[in-house]
């Protein structure tokens, strides 16, 4: 089989993709959880080991390892989700049909929502009812209170 691998100056992309996003380095280094002076020296660096490129996948919500073999869009969605661990492979790969299933579970989402809204509200009345029947049943409790008291002092 013949892979097509390409030579990617790692830094230069996480760079690229920082400036995409317009973040700042310090914003950067926070993201990734090195210290402000170091994001310099790690824009610098061709290679990267996988575990910080990974981590760097995670903070910029782009998927690096897709630079270096550009494969099939279904595969490298499949690929990207994982190599993310949950992270947005549609923004990765512009895969149409991922992004119309991601599209599809947000309307269910959205419509499950504004269920759950709907039945908030239901019992936000029905408590009101509640209480307003305990309310009524106090007071007839205590007209029945008075009319016994009534009838003994007749």
């Amino acid at each position: 089989m013949n892979i097509d691998i390409k030579d990617v100056h790692v830094g230069q992309a996480i760079d690229q993709r920082r400036n995409e996003l317009g973040l700042s380095k310090s914003e950067l280094g926070r993201r990734l959880g090195i210290p402000q002076q170091h994001i310099n020296r790690l824009l610098e660096r061709e290679t990267m080991e996988t575990k910080r490129l990974v981590k760097a996948c995670k903070a910029l919500d782009f998927n690096f390892f897709a630079l270096f073999c550009p494969v099939n869009p279904q595969i490298s969605a499949y690929l990207a989700a994982v190599a993310l661990d949950g992270g947005d492979a549609n923004n990765n790969i512009g895969d149409s049909g991922l992004a119309a299933q991601l599209t599809a579970e947000q309307t269910k989402v959205e419509n499950l929502n504004g269920t759950i809204k709907l039945l908030k509200e239901q019992i936000d009345s029905l408590n009101a009812q509640i209480i307003r029947l305990d309310s009524n049943l106090k007071d007839k409790d205590a007209i029945i209170e008075l009319l016994k008291e009534r009838r003994q002092n007749m």
